[in-house]
């Protein structure tokens, strides 16, 4: 019988076979749920309840939590033991992480810092860092741009290292919107532009297997394997070295 648990390690592998050393097809973050349908080898067939991706996460990435209240919304947190700032840190948290924090006494309400649930026990995180799940960004290109150096992954869906579709699915989330993992799915984002029209901030921009968000009318922002990590440059850089490897732009749409 299938059963809905929660991830509660800071990021959690999905690989395409229960092997510690098989392909990395995406990852899940702490507090996001998957439904579980079978285990093998010390691992758990899932479904992400994010985005439906299905594959092989390890069984001790998964448990129960209280249900998830806010969500970090900066590329990089930590949870502390206290609230302080040289408190001992407990663990490193990536943009889009979903959390539980515990309701605020009177005397709390300006303190630095919110305590939350994680992993069976109390922490601590910068109040800055973190919005309710209902709070939306207006300019998720802003979210974006805040990853810029990040390090280029395949597979990976964390501020720690990640891949172009993750960095359009992650920056999108942050605004409410909810779209698929992969860059081949994410082809019908939104309407089709037409070549002759001019492309804006939050465009995007394909190619075979590959996807980009305008930044203004020229510059494009991406992560991806030529600088192996989330960079911006001018579109026609990009277009120019692309074709050589991958083939032209297949589409640009505007969500």
């Amino acid at each position: 019988m299938a059963a809905v648990q929660s991830v509660v390690t800071p990021q959690a592998p999905i690989r395409c076979a229960p092997h510690p050393t098989a392909s990395l097809d995406t990852e899940a973050l702490y507090g996001e749920t998957v439904t579980v349908d079978q285990f093998e080898n010390g691992f758990a067939h899932v479904v992400l309840g994010t985005d439906g991706y299905k594959g092989w996460m390890p069984s001790a990435c998964l448990g129960t939590m209280p249900d998830v209240t806010h969500q970090v919304t900066v590329p990089h947190s930590f949870v502390t033991a206290g609230a302080d700032v040289k408190s001992a840190g407990i663990s490193h948290l990536s943009l889009g992480v979903r959390l539980h924090l515990y309701p605020r006494q009177d005397d709390d309400d300006k303190s630095p810092f919110v305590e939350i649930e994680f992993a069976g026990a109390s922490g601590f995180v910068p109040r800055s860092h973190v919005s309710p799940l209902s709070a939306v960004c207006d300019d998720w290109v802003v979210v974006a741009e805040s990853l810029i150096g990040s390090p280029y992954r395949w597979g990976g869906r964390a501020s720690t290292g990640l891949d172009c579709s993750a960095l359009v699915q992650l920056s999108m989330a942050a605004a409410g919107k909810a779209v698929p993992r992969d860059s081949g799915p994410q082809h019908e984002i939104g309407q089709a532009l037409d070549e002759s029209e001019s492309l804006q901030r939050g465009d995007l921009v394909f190619w075979a297997g590959h996807v980009g968000i305008m930044q203004d009318g020229d510059r494009l922002l991406h992560a991806n394997a030529h600088h192996m990590a989330v960079a911006s440059e001018p579109l026609l850089v990009a277009i120019q070295r692309v074709a050589a490897t991958t083939g032209p732009v297949t589409a640009r749409r505007r969500p």
